[in-house]
């Protein structure tokens, strides 16, 4: 048997690209633990964040012990370690006996785990969900890396520090849409110095490493959605300013968002003048920064 820990994501999506070519007979248990976690828990005080995410994996490694153990006749069987602290314990157990065995371990471990965070997992069955399941944990991983991020009480401090001594301006664009993204920064890229994120993951990531003077943020992205990313974005730190994008202006996302201290919402599709006009009213900005009146 064997456990991996490091980079678990990526040996994960490893073996799966083997067992594709002939998925028959291998199951799996997952142990989704993150199902616990809630994302304004996580990111409301960032001052305890780093306790918080060394009890997460804390407990997620006990729990792990007794997995291998109860697993421990399963000789090729593999143990993931997720970032996230969840767990996936793979086999092919050759022989209806092995197999019966492995679910008994299934039903033992699930009767002595939360209600609704223990799945079983044929890949035979569902390779489709067992592949957005692994997609998921590569997102994940990311979302742990922005935690940790977050936790870094230095880093944090310095933002506002970082901006001020910068002598250009910096504008981060958060948008998974491509046809956006290339708009904008072709709008953008001749004045500015750009950083593009694809996810909210993404953009917490890099917010806090180069401390842009404006955020354009679209609502709708994979996993941490808008919305969540401008609250951990500006529990980071509170001057951030940050513009909503969005197809829509829906009342309640509107309203979540001023709540949340974003200082606007811009339409899609906009037009290069409006996105101008917006960048130039950032209070880190007003022209000071811009490479163009640097020249």
């Amino acid at each position: 048997m064997q456990v991996v820990q490091d980079s678990a994501e990526h040996h994960f999506l490893t073996l799966l690209e083997k067992i594709k070519q002939d998925p028959t007979g291998w199951v799996g248990v997952h142990f989704a633990f993150s199902r616990k976690v809630e994302h304004g828990a996580m990111i409301g005080n960032l001052s305890a964040l780093s306790g918080l995410l060394g009890e997460l994996r804390d407990d997620s490694t006990k729990y792990l012990l007794d997995v291998s153990r109860q697993a421990a006749s399963f000789e090729s069987a593999v143990i993931y370690h997720f970032a996230d602290n969840d767990l996936l314990l793979v086999a092919r157990p050759a022989g209806e006996q092995a197999q019966d065995a492995f679910y008994a371990v299934f039903k033992e471990l699930s009767a002595s785990t939360k209600s609704g965070l223990v799945d079983f997992v044929s890949f035979g069955r569902d390779m489709l969900g067992v592949q957005k399941l692994a997609d998921r944990k590569l997102l994940a991983q990311k979302r742990m890396a922005a935690y940790e991020k977050l936790s870094d009480s230095n880093q944090i401090s310095s933002i506002g520090i970082r901006r001020q001594r910068r002598d250009h301006a910096v504008v981060l664009i958060v948008e998974d849409d491509r046809f956006t993204a290339t708009y904008t920064t072709g709008i953008l890229a001749k004045n500015y110095d750009l950083v593009h994120s694809r996810t909210g993951e993404d953009a917490i990531l890099d917010y806090i490493s180069h401390a842009p003077d404006i955020v354009f943020l679209d609502i709708h992205l994979p996993g941490l959605n808008g919305l969540e990313t401008l609250h951990a974005i500006r529990q980071a730190d509170p001057d951030a300013h940050v513009v909503m994008l969005s197809v829509d202006t829906a009342k309640t996302n509107v309203m979540t968002a001023t709540h949340h201290g974003a200082a606007g919402f811009l339409k899609k599709p906009f037009s290069k003048d409006r996105i101008l006009a917006i960048v130039e009213k950032s209070p880190f900005i007003k022209g000071a920064k811009s490479i163009v009146n640097r020249a």
